[in-house]
């Protein structure tokens, strides 16, 4: 395969000299800053072996942005097409450096293949993941990324019940209209909610296009229904919740294969959709974060390119914009990671790795929401550079990433935890199975992450499940157990838990249900639960915060935490609003915010009743 730069093999001397004195350069930086704030490194080029002829889309305008993308996932001669050829270089993983010696699964954790299912002769390709209600996860390929099923309306979709984790998931009907490419978030009362989808494949002469349908899945009949039509078609769309928990629906490639500018939201309890003020473009599968506010903040990662768009916080009910200044390498968030960082009541984002128009970044930078000026700040460096990898955080509070590639080549077998108030990445377990282009992950009820998916390799479906088991589920590890609590909790409200265990139980958290694709998961978020005595050993009173832009209504999963940091399994529980309290919670919404993007101005806080309410869903903030 011939390179895109053809006289990069000619040179091979002067990269071996750049590469020693780079690394010169980073030992001075090291000695430098031995004492000071973790070094920030740069974005790791591919190695020459690995190079393709490929098309990326990082810097290509909006208007331009649609026909990129398709010529990027056609072009034979980039990994991302099914038809293209990988060499021996692109197929080589890169691993983790060897564990010291003594190191035990006690403190890195452990990886295990539970699974490689094919069911009625199709592999599952779970491109996208939504855990539900009942725990099990719901596995959604439509066509899969595959031209042939389009055509002759083959679309896939299955359940998979974690507890008997050797079960292959069953696999249950789905609409007549294919949800490959969609986006998904949960609605208040916990069905998930499909929204666009693939209306053409694309070709040489069309884009890839979205379509209009919306469908919502209900995890308890285990069935679809429509959930009317939007505004526009979208292909590649996100939804992060507003402050009711109702999706607000930005971006996508519309039925012309262009990047809308239209955003929508889609009020659950009508079940009706209704276009925002203005007009503004976002990428596609935008990393989005909702603020405490009920304002939602751009983070800068994307899916294949960031149409023109930067980072910022964006009043979605009057179309004001704040921008975030500083992001590190802001055309390398190519499917990176955006983790609201534990407890989210910091309001603290990271951003993690990504792609670059050539090579990969693993620096990592923050953005405290709470500040009175936005801005981002360089955080440790990951360890290993990589996109399309798995981010989440667990219950003991730490953040966890895994897997990834190189722009669907050179996967990486690595991971990486981040305890909480830590400067550094550690090193753990290493997975086995490649993650790449449409792989996803979530944790589970147990504690537990699975890893999912990927598409490479000449079209090939991965379908091998594997998990991984953090050192809190380590043999010996004894666990509380929540043993009883109410299945619904209003916010605002206290409520009595009661578990057992050896150990007395100090902390809380609600993680609301994951439902991600392409490293994306734009409501995820771990929050905080401060528990307080009773009279019984066994019995502790949470206290759900009151803000429900910090916890917008609908279903999480909530664990116990004993002095040790030891978290419990979680149990699925039901936050709804409380209507004899205050609509914002203890969050003041103001008329306005400021130019710089900082916090609301304080303020009197509105009533359910009131037209100005950026964390009721309605107004201005």
């Amino acid at each position: 395969m011939k390179h895109r730069n053809g006289c990069r093999t000619h040179k091979k001397g002067w990269t071996t000299a750049f590469v020693a004195v780079f690394a010169l350069f980073l030992s001075l930086i090291n000695a430098a800053t031995a004492d000071s704030a973790p070094l920030i490194a740069p974005p790791l080029l591919r190695p020459a072996a690995a190079a393709t002829n490929g098309i990326t889309c990082n810097t290509v305008s909006a208007g331009e942005l649609g026909a990129c993308i398709s010529r990027m996932l056609t072009d034979p001669n980039g990994a991302y097409s099914p038809e293209h050829v990988y060499t021996a270089a692109e197929k080589q993983p890169v691993y983790a450096p060897r564990q010291a010696a003594g190191v035990t699964a006690a403190e890195v954790g452990s990886w295990s293949v539970v699974g490689d299912c094919t069911v009625d002769g199709y592999k599952i390709n779970p491109i996208h993941a939504s855990l539900t209600r009942t725990g099990k996860v719901l596995m959604t390929a439509g066509s899969g990324y595959n031209k042939n099923f389009f055509d002759q309306k083959i679309f896939k979709t299955w359940i998979w019940d974690p507890t008997t984790p050797g079960t292959c998931p069953r696999e249950i009907p789905m609409p007549n209209v294919d949800l490959f490419c969609s986006g998904h978030s949960h609605l208040p009362d916990g069905r998930v909610l499909f929204f666009g989808g693939t209306g053409h494949y694309a070709t040489s002469d069309l884009y890839y296009t979205g379509i209009r349908e919306t469908y919502a899945f209900d995890d308890v009949t285990e069935k679809f229904t429509s959930a009317g039509l939007m505004n526009v078609a979208r292909w590649y769309p996100n939804g992060p919740v507003n402050a009711v928990g109702n999706p607000v629906v930005v971006s996508g490639l519309d039925a012309a294969g262009k990047v809308t500018s239209t955003n929508e939201t889609y009020h659950s309890t009508t079940n009706t959709w209704s276009k925002l003020p203005g007009t503004r473009i976002f990428p596609l599968y935008a990393g989005m974060v909702l603020r405490k506010n009920g304002t939602l903040c751009y983070s800068g990662t994307n899916m294949g390119g960031k149409a023109g768009a930067s980072p910022g916080c964006w009043n979605w009910t009057n179309n004001a914009w704040y921008p975030i200044p500083g992001l590190l390498y802001p055309d390398c968030r190519d499917q990176a990671s955006t983790l609201l960082l534990y407890p989210a009541q910091t309001q603290k984002f990271m951003v993690i790795g990504g792609g670059c128009p050539t090579g990969l970044t693993g620096t990592t930078a923050t953005v405290d929401l709470n500040a009175a000026a936005h801005k981002f700040t360089n955080g440790p460096y990951l360890g290993f550079a990589a996109m399309h990898s798995c981010a989440t955080v667990l219950p003991d509070k730490s953040a966890f990433v895994a897997g990834g590639a190189d722009h669907n080549t050179r996967p990486v077998l690595r991971a990486a935890r981040l305890p909480v108030g830590a400067t550094a990445w550690q090193q753990v377990a290493s997975p086995t199975v490649p993650r790449m282009y449409h792989s996803s992950c979530m944790l589970l009820l147990d504690g537990s992450v699975v890893t999912m998916g990927t598409t490479a390799m000449q079209g090939s479906v991965e379908s091998r499940l594997e998990v991984y088991k953090p050192w809190y589920m380590q043999p010996g590890v004894s666990r509380p157990t929540i043993t009883s609590v109410a299945p619904t909790l209003k916010l605002g409200g206290s409520y009595s838990v009661t578990f057992s265990g050896p150990a007395s139980v100090t902390g809380a958290m609600l993680q609301r249900l994951t439902s991600l694709t392409h490293s994306s998961d734009p409501n995820q978020r771990a929050v905080d639960v401060p528990v307080t005595a009773t009279a019984n050993w066994n019995q502790k009173t949470l206290k759900i915060d009151a803000n429900r832009g910090l916890i917008p209504p609908g279903l999480y999963m909530l664990s116990l935490r004993d002095w040790r940091n030891i978290p419990s399994k979680s149990v699925v529980v039901r936050i709804v609003e409380n209507t004899t309290a205050t609509a914002a919670g203890s969050t003041p919404t103001a008329s306005a915010l400021p130019a710089t993007g900082g916090a609301p101005a304080a303020g009197p806080i509105p009533t359910p009743a009131a037209t100005c309410c950026c964390t009721c869903g309605t107004g201005c903030c």
